[in-house]
């Protein structure tokens, strides 16, 4: 089938719609098409970023995400014009099949959001937030001198991750390699204060 045959029969089976179905099958193909422009733009790095981001934005501290950001109210006008066409199609009347368009299109919004809501918790900036080490048990790698001496180091295991840290502890005795020991606080970035447990 050439192109100028396919268009020719999309045109005819549009012109043979009625006016609702036409309303509904249109809404559904610009938001297919929009869907389209949507996964291009993210498949070669350009996202866009929401200024519409009314609702949801805030929980998830992430944009394109909220209630009334553009992806999920694509979805919506997606199953919205689908399913009405759809509807009118199998012979519901023009309230029934709004009223079947309104809840499929809710129902793809809902899933849109939910989808983007798992994507985003899975993001991660790779940065260690070491405040986090701070009640973390952790093992001594090199014996950690008395009174807050330099030499220590410990091996700390927070937030899913191993980190290695310079070792301070108040104690008036050593702590020897192999033993446990407590993040009681963060020195700096590198260096922690320890107590044995």
């Amino acid at each position: 089938m050439t192109t100028l045959a396919f268009i020719d029969q999309i045109g005819g089976w549009w012109n043979e719609l009625t006016l609702a179905k036409q309303l509904f099958y249109g809404i559904g193909l610009l938001a297919g098409l929009m869907t389209l422009v949507l996964a291009a733009m993210a498949a070669i790095g350009m996202e866009h970023h929401d200024a519409v981001d009314a609702i949801g934005t805030d929980d998830l501290g992430h944009g394109g995400s909220g209630i009334f950001s553009i992806k999920p109210l694509t979805g919506f006008f997606l199953g919205f014009g689908w399913a009405g066409g759809l509807a009118m199609d199998s012979g519901w009347s023009l309230i029934s099949a709004l009223a079947i368009a309104c809840v499929a299109g809710g129902a793809l919004m809902a899933v849109v959001v939910l989808l983007f809501r798992a994507i985003y918790a899975m993001k991660s900036d790779g940065t260690v937030q070491v405040q986090k080490a701070v009640g973390a048990v952790g093992t001594v790698y090199v014996t950690v001198p008395p009174h807050k001496a330099a030499g220590g180091q410990v091996v700390v295991n927070f937030s899913g991750r191993q980190e290695t840290f310079a070792a301070l502890s108040g104690a008036g005795q050593p702590i020897a390699s192999g033993e446990k020991v407590r993040v009681v606080s963060l020195i700096d970035n590198r260096t922690v204060l320890v107590e044995a447990l």
